[in-house]
């Protein structure tokens, strides 16, 4: 029986063998994948790269890419974000330094002007009057070379903060976003899910959830080769982007699976809309783009739920799940409900 101290390098092993079984390099980002899911502390990576697996028997680098960026790449998020924060913190010290510096000169010039008030007051010659003149213009220069540098040095510092938040931007994009399809990942849609449940909860307004899956892929990928089986990943994402509203939600759910949240929709009407994406992805034609072959059409199963008051978001993913696979059981192309 294996003790609970045996058991990472156990997970370590399995992570190794199987990654050498696989073809790949052990890269960190690779045995981290495989790690993960012999040690089961990623249950959405478990799933996705099972699912994986059970088609495939193994993954090649491709996948074990996505798979990284889809469910692990949350760490290297938060090393960005540690870095970019310090970054922040030292461009903030620098700036309150200069303020600092700036504030103690303008205490020193209104200290000078004081004195010139006094000194005027007092003054019983012209030569007194010039001197007095000549050492306020003299801080006045001062002063006005001061703010020069204060006003350089904000704009270089609102520059740099304005790229580290683009930066932010572009990290926080990267990592919700599917690397092949640019639409969103499965980090995404949990984030969407989650999001729109909660507006249902608030409103009493339906919400769907279609779960697609590209009829016989497998044999699409292993025919024509996986450059041609991303085109159809490809072409199936574009197809949904282009026939779903702006607030409905589209991602790539891992492999050759879709999901999509239709807020403010029936399980009925989301059915119709199933139906129709189904029906206009059945008019597309794959080709070789080198040659401009013809390669056939894409078909594919989708099941449809509706979001029940109260209810865990597994629970529907579940259903949905149970409704396409439905789908594949009664003859593919086709949409089923549950």
């Amino acid at each position: 029986m294996t003790s609970e101290n045996q058991k990472p390098e156990l997970w370590a092993k399995q992570a190794m063998d199987k990654l050498e079984q696989d073809g790949l390099d052990p890269t960190p980002d690779n045995f981290a994948v495989y790690y993960a899911y012999f040690s089961d502390n990623n249950p959405n990576l478990k799933m996705a790269m099972g699912a994986l697996l059970e088609q495939y028997e193994k993954l090649n680098q491709k996948q074990c890419t996505e798979l990284y960026l889809a469910h692990m790449s949350l760490e290297a998020e938060n090393r960005v974000l540690q870095t970019t924060t310090s970054s922040i913190e030292d461009e903030i010290k620098r700036v309150m330094g200069v303020i600092t510096e700036s504030a103690t000169e303008s205490a020193s010039y209104h200290e000078t002007l004081n004195d010139f008030s006094g000194q005027l007051k007092a003054t019983e010659s012209l030569e007194q009057i010039r001197a007095a003149v000549a050492r306020v213009a003299d801080e006045t220069h001062v002063m006005a070379q001061q703010n020069q540098r204060l006003q350089a040095q904000l704009a270089l510092s609102t520059q740099e903060l304005t790229e580290m938040r683009y930066n932010l931007d572009e990290v926080r994009k990267a990592s919700l976003s599917d690397p092949l399809t640019d639409i969103g990942n499965r980090k995404y849609f949990s984030n969407e899910l989650a999001r729109v449940i909660a507006e249902a909860e608030d409103s009493g307004a339906p919400l769907s959830m279609l779960m697609a899956d590209i009829d016989r892929f497998k044999k699409f990928n292993d025919t024509y080769g996986h450059l041609i089986g991303d085109e159809v990943l490809k072409l199936v994402a574009k197809t949904l982007v282009e026939n779903l509203k702006g607030r409905d939600i589209i991602a790539r759910y891992g492999g050759e699976e879709f999901v999509i949240l239709l807020p403010q929709t029936t399980v009925e009407d989301a059915e119709k809309v199933a139906n129709q994406l189904r029906t206009i992805l059945g008019t597309k034609q794959v080709k070789r783009r080198r040659t401009n072959e013809t390669l056939g059409i894409v078909t594919i199963s989708i099941g449809a739920t509706q979001y029940q008051p109260n209810e865990e978001s597994d629970t529907m993913i579940a259903r949905a799940d149970a409704a396409l696979y439905d789908a594949k059981q009664t003859g593919r192309n086709k949409v089923m409900t549950r």
